[in-house]
């Protein structure tokens, strides 16, 4: 058997694709990707926002009664109840409206062979249309989401003697997040002694990953300590590498109890040294304490042991 050989970059089989930077990672940017998302219908009604979502919906809806309006088109004496001698463009499309809907005749109706067959067609299509649609749009309205919300900035400073990387995640729901998750990674560009070039992910371990029970706030906590992939690690340094915090959350919608997912990247840009996070808890004058969420961004200055 004949050696396997890596093609040519620039080969037919192996074109070049640009690639772009999202979520802290490398993705693929081919312009006519399009073609492989209408290739999976229903992937893509899930993912398009609830305008494009309507807004296919309504131009699938006017296809179809445009293809139906020339076929009942074709034949001029196919629908009775017209105004003139024979079917109008328009006529032809509201007759299709009232079949594709199984609106029910009223003053136009079917007169011919032909146009009864187009409509039993269309009622076919109709049915199998709405069910389509309704399965679609119960997907969505069904699909839970995490509405997690991640803090502007990652802070770097002192934390019991020992440098520390942390950030804050925030429920917006105000509902109980059940066996809630937290994974972090450094995703930064590096060259192995060979000289292959690739984006790697380091995980970063945290002081704690896992909560039973999440509802307000989470202050998540990663020590630069020697076996850290921060270690040693000077702020130029992660910016000349291209270096991203990333972050994803997990965990069981409680009301819904279905899991829940969300993902965050912090680019060098937004990791401050020397700072640290106010804190959220308040006391009110010997009454108790206070939940303050103006306080989730904000940060102060204090003392940092930066990476040397």
């Amino acid at each position: 058997m004949a050696p396997w050989k890596q093609p040519a970059a620039g080969s037919p089989s192996v074109p070049p694709v640009r690639l772009q930077k999202h979520g802290g990672i490398f993705s693929a940017v081919n312009p006519a990707d399009w073609i492989r998302h209408w290739r999976h219908p229903n992937h893509l009604m899930l993912a398009v926002p609830w305008p494009i979502f309507f807004g296919l919906i309504t131009a699938v809806y006017l296809l179809l009664n445009l293809v139906f309006s020339l076929l009942y088109w074709v034949d001029p004496h196919g629908i009775a109840g017209v105004a003139g001698a024979t079917t109008s463009f328009a006529e032809a499309f509201f007759f299709s409206v009232q079949a594709l809907g199984s609106i029910g005749f009223g003053a136009l109706h079917p007169a011919s062979l032909f146009t009864n067959l187009i409509v039993t067609v269309e009622s076919l299509v109709g049915l199998i249309v709405i069910a389509l649609m309704t399965g679609m749009a119960f997907s969505r309205f069904s699909r839970s989401t995490a509405r997690i919300l991640f803090s502007d900035a990652v802070t770097v400073h002192d934390y019991d003697g020992v440098p520390t990387l942390m950030f804050r995640v925030a429920n917006e729901r105000r509902k109980t997040i059940l066996e809630a998750r937290i994974q972090a990674y450094l995703a930064v560009n590096e060259r192995t002694v060979e000289g292959h070039r690739m984006r790697r992910l380091h995980p970063l371990t945290l002081k704690r990953d896992r909560s039973p029970l999440f509802l307000l706030s989470w202050t998540v906590m990663h020590p630069i300590d020697e076996h850290s992939p921060l270690h040693g690690r000077t702020p130029a340094e992660l910016a000349a590498s291209g270096a991203d915090i990333v972050v994803s959350f997990s965990g069981i919608d409680e009301t819904l109890e279905r899991p829940i997912h969300a993902h965050h990247n912090y680019p060098a840009s937004q990791v401050v040294f020397g700072q640290g996070f106010v804190d959220m808890m308040q006391d009110e004058n010997g009454e108790g304490q206070s939940f303050d969420f103006a306080n989730f961004n904000r940060t102060y200055r204090c003392p940092s042991v930066e990476p040397s």
